[in-house]
């Protein structure tokens, strides 16, 4: 092929070529503007902060993810991107803080039940004038696993929990075991829980905000699951969305736990 031939084929290409808008995005959310949950958010502040440890996959890849709703919605909070934090130099700055009293939001045998438990420990350094620092692994319970396994600093932490009274009302994914909950949901519960023994004071609840944010995320889903001019959410069927009860429910586990044991 000679230059001229190439140079009139290329310009044909050119000028049969779609042209796409660039969509823009909402830098504070990592949605698209135009489908944006931003407006519905109702920021408000919390005593205890909260640092969302988040999967670098889950930073990268899960755009509809909830740790970004909580950071955008929690004065309060920070997300940190990561896997191994060992030598994170601000997670390890957070911990060796004296004014900080510092406790991972993870199940175990040994953490403190913030449901049922004796919370006198943490009244006692909330009135020392400690700050309660929560760390929260965000990513899948795999991947939590394998973080809380590499990451020693958070590893040695005392664990913090709570005995929820209900499944995840993420009903568009499906979770290893009844006891798990989305990011959101967890904090969501954790400050109700926390406020109701004590710990934190929030009246008016305005924690159940995450929820009616979240509950739109999930609308919003569905919506682009079952309209086939948008685009499927990922792992989505040819009609792209199955309802919980007809999926084909996953084969049971060799039964190795789904969390790291303390």
């Amino acid at each position: 092929m000679d230059k001229a031939t190439y140079l009139l084929r290329k310009q044909k290409l050119k000028d049969e070529a779609v042209s796409y808008k660039k969509e823009k995005k909402c830098y504070r959310c990592h949605w698209l503007e135009q489908y944006c949950r931003c407006p519905l958010i109702k920021p408000f502040a919390t005593e205890t902060r909260f640092i969302i440890l988040m999967h670098v996959k889950e930073a990268k890849y899960e755009k509809l993810g909830t740790g970004r709703i909580c950071k955008a919605t929690l004065l309060n909070s920070e997300i940190i991107v990561g896997v191994d934090f060992t030598e994170h130099p601000e997670v390890n700055a957070i911990i060796a803080d004296p004014g900080n009293h510092c406790m991972v939001l993870y199940p175990g045998r040994n953490s403190l039940d913030v449901s049922k438990d004796d919370v006198a420990p943490l009244l006692e350094r909330k009135a020392s004038g400690k700050t309660l620092v929560v760390f929260l692994i965000d990513g899948t319970w795999q991947s939590a696993k394998k973080m809380m396994t590499l990451s020693m600093n958070i590893r040695k932490l005392p664990r913090i929990s709570f005995t929820a009274s209900h499944e995840s009302i993420f009903f568009i994914k499906e979770q290893p075991a009844a006891y798990c909950l989305s990011t959101l949901e967890s904090i969501h519960f954790f400050l109700g829980e926390a406020d109701r023994r004590g710990v934190e004071s929030l009246p008016g609840r305005p924690q159940d905000n995450l929820i009616t944010v979240f509950k739109s995320m999930i609308d919003f889903m569905v919506q682009c699951a079952l309209d086939p001019a948008m685009s499927n959410y990922r792992g989505g069927t040819k009609t792209g969305y199955t309802p919980r009860e007809t999926r084909k429910k996953r084969k049971p586990s060799s039964g190795r736990c789904i969390v790291l044991t303390d």
